[in-house]
Order: C-alpha cells, then structure tokens, then sequence
C-alpha cells in the first residue's frame, strides 16, 4: 500500500483504545489531560471525555471549516479503500466494506462532537506543538510516526515520506508536553506479514532522558499478520 501524503482518515473510539491498550486502565486516567495527537476525523477525543478526561485533539487539518473536514475526510476514506482494495499488505479475511462502514460512523459522531466542542480540536502538528513542557499526563499518537516512514523503511510513503529525523524531532515533542506516558500505535511495520518498525526500535534505544519505554501488544486488527505491537514510554522523573 502506497501513499503520496498523511490522508485525514479517523477511526472509532473503542478501536483506539484497543490500539493504545486504554480499555482495561479507564480507572486509571478518569479526570486526565490527554493529548490525541493527531485526531483525524476520529471519535477517540469524544470517547475519552465521556469517560471522565479532558481531551484535546490536534491535527492539521483542523484548520479547514467544518464542512471542509466533512468534505476531505470522505475524499481520503474513499482514496485509501481504493487503494486498500488492491493492496498486498492486507489478509484475504479482512472485511474492508466493514472497515469502511465504521470509518463513516466514526465520521459523523466525530463531525458532531466537533460542532459540540469546537474549542478542543486544534489545528496543530507535529513535529512543534504549541504546548507548554508537560501540559498533558497522557499523549497519545496514532497512524502517524511509523504509518508514515517511507516504503523503503516499512511505511506508507512514496518518496522520503517521514524519515528517521523527523521521528527523532516528534518523539522528543510527544514527550515535551507529556507528564506520565506516551503511546504510540503501531509500531509495527505495514506489510501483511508485519514486524517491529525499524525507526520504533532506534528511538526506544536512544529516548530522551527520563524516560523508559517498552513494546506492548494490540488487539487492535488492522487486516494485518504478525507483530501487532504499540510503544509505550514512561516518564520516570517527575
């Protein structure tokens, strides 16, 4: 599967927080600051406000008017099924009408928490936040670092995509403005027959100072084999 630039392509809340390993610990982060970063056209941020934590989301796109995001979301979900049709890197058992649907459920009730909540979905990217030093305890990041590393290095992008430089900017960022954890999803690489992403496994070998990191499993189905791994970092200083 091969892409010319990060499409704005959200996904349901619940299957978030299967990616990022939150469903068994919502105890745990009831009245948090969380970082979803970026948010797409996703319902993770409203899923998590319902349950007690105070979401931001960012994404560059969020610049766009309502019915702009409304417009380019349905745009890159129809691009990305196309593509995904044809794809070697999915298993012949992976429903991608099924995908699909959910992608357009998540849509709607992201386009109406957004409409809700206009104040907490910022137009903002990677690799510079407009955040203070530990403004969040928890940051989250999907479908961006890993996804969208070049062909070549086991991602999504034709050309130079992002490259291990820009991985080693944005993980420092993702940790700036985060008190406790950062988790990232997937670490893994896309392919059918996925591994550990090469750049996940250099930046948990050289993460900034005070923190410590390991390789977690998902549940989350991707249409994918083999490794399923997210990355979770701790912050171990205060």
């Amino acid at each position: 599967m091969k892409l010319d630039r990060v499409v704005f392509y959200g996904r349901l809340g619940e299957q978030a927080m299967q990616m990022f390993g939150l469903a068994a610990e919502l105890d745990r982060w009831r009245g948090s600051t969380v970082l979803d970063c970026p948010g797409g056209p996703g319902t993770l941020a409203a899923h998590l406000r319902a349950e007690g934590c105070d979401v931001t989301a960012i994404d560059p796109v969020y610049a766009l008017p309502r019915a702009d995001l409304e417009r380019r979301a349905l745009a890159d979900l129809e691009q990305t099924m196309a593509i995904q049709a044809t794809s070697p890197t999915l298993r012949s058992d992976f429903d991608l009408e099924a995908c699909r649907q959910e992608h357009l459920v998540a849509l709607k009730a992201f386009l109406d928490d957004h409409r809700a909540h206009p104040d907490r979905y910022l137009s903002a990217a990677l690799p510079d936040l407009p955040f203070k030093d530990q403004s969040f305890d928890l940051v989250l990041c999907g479908h961006l670092l890993f996804s969208y590393a070049p062909l070549a290095d086991g991602g999504l992008m034709a050309g130079q995509g992002l490259d291990l430089t820009w991985h080693r900017r944005a993980l420092s960022e993702l940790c700036r403005v985060s008190r406790q954890q950062v988790r990232l999803y997937p670490a893994h690489t896309i392919a059918l027959n996925a591994r550990r992403h090469p750049y996940a496994e250099a930046l948990l070998a050289e993460l900034p100072a005070g923190w410590r990191g390991c390789f977690v499993p998902s549940i989350y189905d991707q249409g994918h084999r083999g490794c399923t791994d997210a990355l979770q970092l701790v912050r171990l200083e205060p």
